[in-house]
């Protein structure tokens, strides 16, 4: 649905004097509201320009264009970047480190058990609470509750980080069982070196592509100034003020 700007905060007129440039906001049919819109309240001059950064511009202007294999190449490394959460990011893995790194986390039982459950992979998703288990907790916290896990039969009878984790695995599980609750404090306990290990391979991982990403961009970027200048050139600025 598109929205309709319906209360004018700030104008100005607009190039030829017969209109306005407005700003404000509008909502849609779903009475939703979008704040910071600006438009050109003239016909003449809603037909020859276009905003752009810092003013108007012809509305034939071409925006820039640079390399096309090089904005794609940004594309997919933002895509990765900006989406990559370690542990679980399956997407962004090679099937050899998929399976590297869960043959690493989870022993041949658990692999076997998650293979022959009615819920696949419900082993292997127990590991991003653990993972989150490792990162809130430090190792001798996490033992100590699993000590008192242990001891306990019921979730009422927890108390300190124990019951912090038994929270958290409700509201990820919606259930306080702690038969059930010291499975992924067990393999948070057994995988912690490893899932600090994973942490600086990743940091490492995220900054190559960082890396990459920086000399993509300079590819792309490479006639930007250029253009930078000419468009300026051609901008005409304007000032919004309060309305009266």
């Amino acid at each position: 649905m598109s929205y309709e700007l319906e209360h004018v905060e700030k104008e100005c007129p607009c190039p030829c004097g017969k209109g306005r440039i407005v700003y404000g906001w509008g909502t849609n049919d779903w009475n939703q509201i979008r704040e910071g819109m600006k438009e050109i309240w003239c016909e003449e001059c809603s037909l020859k320009y276009k905003f752009s950064k810092g003013g108007l511009l012809p509305i034939d202007y071409p925006d820039y264009k640079g390399d096309e294999k090089a904005h794609e190449e940004i594309r997919k490394l933002n895509h990765i970047i900006n989406n990559y959460r370690g542990l679980l990011c399956f997407e962004f893995w090679s099937d050899e480190l998929r399976q590297s790194r869960i043959q690493q986390y989870l022993t041949k039982s658990e692999i076997q058990e998650d293979k022959e459950t009615r819920y696949p992979n419900n082993l292997v998703m127990a590991l991003g609470f653990s993972k989150d288990l490792a990162d809130k907790y430090e190792l001798g916290d996490l033992k100590e509750a699993r000590k008192q896990l242990s001891e306990r039969k019921y979730s009422t009878q927890l108390d300190g980080i124990a019951k912090e984790i038994t929270e958290l695995y409700k509201v990820r599980y919606n259930s306080v069982k702690v038969t059930k609750v010291i499975i992924p404090v067990d393999m948070a306990i057994r995988n912690y070196p490893y899932y600090k290990q994973a942490d600086k391979e990743d940091e490492e991982y995220i900054a190559a592509l960082c890396e990459e990403r920086k000399k993509a961009e300079d590819i792309y970027y490479k006639d930007f100034d250029a253009y930078e200048k000419d468009r300026k050139s051609h901008l005409i600025t304007f000032e919004l003020k309060d309305k009266a």
